[in-house]
């Protein structure tokens, strides 16, 4: 039986999701096994999302939802965040947008509520791992773009000119918040960290057909709707260094916002991690990294793969040995 403390990293059950825009760079690049021949879009790594709850794969808690977890062991989880709702607050996948996504936009909170009696809308950041030279991300308005152009654009099936754009590059990290239009496609693969909401509303889909031979649904009255129209142009974030990293290697503040948090950290060496009593997220991005706690556990973190600490955790010993080292990429909530 497992401790009556959750003081246990947690690695879940990937959620491997079939799409019409993917490919196979989830099993290719990140050594997923994707199950059938088909093009793959998504793995979700955790979420308490209903369209899918993530389930424990290993270890003392193997087999428990995650939702189990987040309602029984509240305090071990959260922490300081305890007495917040004990809803499991993010959405956490690897992307294969080896075609382009449709043009779309996510609702706030407010609007997800009133159009869709969802409790959550999609604020959203994108750290890119690989992008072939022909990929492109359109993010925000061009200046000077009204309602006007975007529904003349509509009717012509020529959205993206009123969008802005950019070529990205591995290590290129793009915050969304709700209501910024946008698509990304043509061989990018990434993370990406959301809140826990799937209320997406499509504008536009390159006139694409889905995988039953028909046109994909478009939600053009609610996106007009939940399109924030001050938005502008949106490039890649310029990171900060965090003053209190004390391991060998680097670590930099990408976004903090009111959802999360999110740092990179590229290890050469050893990092004695204290949880500061907060739940943390940890994704590997490339090489490898052997992570341990003072309660036995014991494991390699490997490019790909995803661990949940828990507030309880206390402190994780990070220690990398290969000679290119290893990037990390934590999600916290915010103080």
């Amino acid at each position: 039986m497992p401790d009556v403390v959750l003081n246990a990293p947690l690695l879940f059950e990937p959620f491997l999701r079939p799409l019409v825009w993917g490919g196979r760079a989830l099993e290719e690049r990140l050594g997923k096994r994707l199950p059938t021949a088909e093009a793959y879009g998504e793995s979700w790594e955790v979420s308490a999302h209903p369209q899918h709850v993530s389930r424990v794969a290993e270890g003392p808690w193997r087999g428990r939802l995650l939702t189990e977890l987040c309602t029984e062991h509240a305090t071990d989880l959260w922490g300081v965040h305890e007495k917040r709702d004990k809803s499991f607050p993010w959405l956490i996948k690897f992307l294969d947008c080896r075609e382009l996504l449709s043009i779309q936009v996510h609702p706030d909170d407010a609007l997800a509520r009133k159009l869709l009696n969802e409790p959550n809308g999609k604020t959203e950041v994108w750290v890119i791992l690989y992008a072939e030279p022909a990929a492109r991300i359109y993010a925000g308005f061009l200046p000077g773009i009204t309602r006007h152009d975007v529904e003349k654009r509509l009717q012509t099936g020529a959205l993206e000119q009123c969008l802005a754009s950019f070529t990205p590059r591995a290590g290129d990290c793009i915050y969304l918040p709700a209501g910024t239009v946008h698509a990304v496609g043509g061989g990018v693969l990434m993370v990406e960290v959301q809140q826990s909401s799937d209320a997406t509303f499509r504008l536009y889909d390159w006139n694409r057909l889905g995988t039953d031979g028909k046109p994909r649904i478009l939600h053009i009255e609610q996106a007009l709707a939940a399109i924030d129209w001050q938005a502008g142009p949106v490039q890649p974030i310029t990171a900060q260094p965090l003053p209190d990293f004390d391991g060998q290697g680097t670590a930099k503040r990408l976004v903090a916002c009111p959802y999360f948090e999110l740092d990179r950290m590229h290890l050469e060496g050893a990092w004695d991690c204290r949880m500061q009593d907060r739940l943390a997220v940890f994704l590997a991005l490339d090489g490898q990294a052997r992570c341990g706690t003072t309660r036995g556990f014991m494991r390699q973190l490997r490019r790909g793969e995803t661990v949940v600490m828990p507030a309880a955790v206390r402190k994780v010993s990070w220690n990398v040995n290969d000679a290119g080292g290893c990037s990390l990429l934590r999600v916290r909530l915010p103080e």
